[in-house]
């Protein structure tokens, strides 16, 4: 589901992991980025984002195989990539397991289940939606700058708005950010 904060999870993930990698790479909206610019142009911002001072020079997707595994056999990295719709990114991308040193670690962000069961990953975290109380605290704090409603008049309409949102972080900062120095009858 779009908005659940997959991709907020996996920043935070990388973030507090990459200290622990001899290498990093975190790959934003793949489904975007390899529509404007193919398969190829990821390729080489995984490499490139590992190996800082190195240009890589490869014209199609499986030099860029070649290069990747040969590249990154021999060092522990961590890479996200983040909004995954199509097995081919995954095979590009991150082709086998024996393509990376052992303590690598990869993270997918997709809202295909599917296309997980077909990699045979190791583990899957389904994030859910905020429970009631986190709904209206993250509203709140988006809408009001506060954790909680300083003015009668907005306690109803914020109701309304963590009803109709229904738990999705995005939404409630888009609504919330939206409504903020607002009064009640805009």
């Amino acid at each position: 589901m779009g908005g659940i904060g997959k991709t907020t999870l996996a920043r935070v993930a990388y973030t507090q992991m990459s200290p622990h990698f001899e290498g990093k790479s975190f790959i934003a909206d793949i489904r975007e980025v390899s529509n404007k610019c193919g398969l190829v142009s990821l390729q080489k911002q995984l490499l490139s984002q590992v190996f800082h001072d190195e240009c890589f020079n490869f014209f199609n997707v499986h030099e860029g195989n070649t290069k990747i595994n040969h590249s990154l056999s021999h060092k522990k990295v961590l890479v996200v990539l983040d909004n995954v719709y199509n097995i081919q990114h995954l095979k590009g991308l991150v082709g086998r397991r024996d393509w990376f040193r052992l303590g690598s670690r990869i993270i997918v962000t997709t809202r295909d289940k599917h296309l997980l069961r077909c990699c045979q990953v190791d583990d899957v975290y389904m994030p859910t939606t905020l429970n009631p109380k986190d709904v209206l605290q993250l509203f709140n704090l988006k809408a009001f700058h506060s954790d909680t409603v300083s003015k009668d008049d907005f306690i109803e309409l914020s109701k309304h708005v963590v009803n109709y949102v229904g738990g999705l972080p995005l939404a409630l900062e888009v609504l919330g950010s939206f409504l903020c120095g607002r009064d009640a009858t805009q």
